[in-house]
């Protein structure tokens, strides 16, 4: 959002508060002074308004989306400026009452009157909120035109193949045109279990930066993420989610904990790193077996090391 400010040698100490108070409400600013010499004036002005940028809808704004007038300009101006905001569009600002006199009766519908310091903040106060709602959804279109550009329908279904295909870059339109990083597929597997079972390490550490939910769990198995990425064997993968701190006790449908997994298929260096990062390894699963009980039942001397300091033991 910019502000063109225009106003003569004589209003510098105004210039300069209304500069200040733009600059705390973080609002960028332009200046224009007036020589008032005449053809050249003109020439200078249009110089900040071209047709070209003007027809960008959908373009970061490059030019003063606001005129804002602090001196009396003499009613020549006043009428051009009251013509060239009907054309653009551009709202035209008249700051103080010494900017007023050279208004016409006949123009006078054509600009905003700002009385004093307080009334323009609360007036760019109010018109930077509703600025900010509408850059939101210029950017929302942004990123679908991309995605359609790309050849992706820009639906949940399609973001979902994207994450299991490691596609970062459409990941990060997807989210830009407002879906969630939670979202999930028709089968109910969230984007981050997606992620896991694909092995698209990235892919997670890019969910987790832009806040997706690190013990989201799928409907499909009742898994979260570790769970996943220990069934698919990868170390790596399960070790940024530890790190993360995602629920390391976890149970899936079947009340089996990423350590019953990890035990199931006898990895002795997923085992340590859980067991290290807290892994209760009497949790019960839905047959009434520990991770330490299947251990000792049927890798005993394979795993026993792991568990041989627990009191507890093989069932009878």
């Amino acid at each position: 959002m910019k502000v063109l400010v225009i106003h003569t040698a004589e209003n510098t100490d105004t210039k300069a508060r209304i500069l200040l108070l733009l600059e705390e409400m973080k609002i960028d600013a332009l200046c224009f002074p007036l020589s008032f010499s005449g053809e050249k004036d003109l020439e200078l002005f249009n110089t900040f308004f071209d047709k070209t940028a003007l027809d960008k809808d959908f373009e970061k704004d490059i030019l003063p989306g606001y005129i804002l007038v602090i001196s009396s300009l003499g009613g020549n101006w006043f009428d051009f400026l009251a013509g060239f905001s009907r054309c653009c569009r551009i709202p035209i600002l008249v700051f103080g009452q010494e900017a007023v006199s050279g208004i016409s009766h006949d123009f006078s519908s054509c600009f905003s009157f700002i009385n004093n310091d307080a009334s323009l903040k609360t007036y760019m106060e109010f018109e930077l909120e509703a600025y900010k709602k509408q850059e939101a959804a210029r950017d929302i279109i942004r990123a679908q035109n991309k995605l359609l550009k790309m050849g992706v329908p820009v639906t949940g279904e399609a973001l979902c193949q994207c994450v299991a295909e490691g596609k970062i870059e459409e990941l990060s339109l997807f989210i830009a045109a407002g879906f969630s990083p939670d979202t999930r597929n028709k089968s109910s597997i969230p984007l981050l279990n997606l992620a896991a079972r694909n092995d698209r390490r990235e892919i997670i550490k890019y969910l987790l930066m832009i806040g997706a939910d690190l013990n989201i769990v799928s409907e499909d198995r009742g898994t979260t993420a570790l769970i996943d990425s220990v069934m698919a064997k990868k170390y790596d993968l399960m070790m940024d989610l530890l790190q993360a701190g995602i629920n390391v006790n976890s149970t899936s449908k079947d009340g089996q904990t990423a350590l019953v997994v990890a035990v199931g298929i006898g990895d002795e260096k997923t085992i340590a790193s859980l067991l290290a990062a807290g892994s209760d390894p009497d949790i019960q699963d839905s047959m009434g077996m520990s991770a330490r009980q299947y251990a000792l039942l049927f890798y005993k001397e394979k795993l026993g090391k792991f568990f041989e300091c627990q009191e507890d033991g093989v069932p009878a």
